[in-house]
């Protein structure tokens, strides 16, 4: 018995299977953004922008500190302190901030900067674990940085045994 394998053709099938689920993705995901309210563009076929591009702004960095405290850096230049709002609603940090208008920014007439608003984030930080009321927080140098301790009756890490099964 001999087959014979044509690479040609198992490329192009392989590329229309990619472009047609590709095109499924981006159909389903569309309908996902509407249905959550993400995205108003997702209307016309074809159309997918669920503006990726924000999902990392404004860049931000976490992590435990010595003292147990959780900490985030986020990068936030250019805004005015009066400009940014953390609020706690459950166990989400909730960060909103206000671009300040284009003139003020010192950035020439045509350029555009590199800041926009940023329309509500949200970060776990678990009541039961941290005080939410003891956070602290300073802007400084573009740099909001975002301290909250952990609670006082905050259970510590609870170690489980790994076992080898078998042999």
């Amino acid at each position: 018995m001999s087959s014979t394998f044509n690479i040609n053709e198992t490329l192009e099938d392989l590329v229309r299977e990619l472009n047609s689920g590709a095109r499924e993705f981006a159909r389903v995901m569309a309908e996902e953004a509407k249905a959550h309210g993400y995205a108003e563009s997702c209307s016309a076929p074809g159309s997918f922008d669920l503006g990726f591009e924000n999902l990392v702004y404004p860049r931000c960095d976490s992590f435990n500190n010595d003292e147990g405290s959780l900490v985030f850096r986020f990068q936030l230049p250019g805004f005015d302190e009066s400009g940014i709002n953390l609020s706690f609603k459950g166990d989400a940090m909730v960060l909103t901030a206000k671009a300040p208008a284009q003139g003020s920014t010192g950035f020439a007439g045509s350029q555009k900067p590199f800041i926009k608003d940023v329309n509500r984030r949200e970060y776990r930080v678990p009541a039961d674990q941290y005080d939410q009321a003891a956070a602290k927080a300073v802007y400084k140098s573009g740099i909001l940085t975002v301290t909250i301790p952990p609670a006082a009756n905050a259970v510590d890490a609870i170690k489980v045994e790994i076992v080898k099964e078998g042999d």
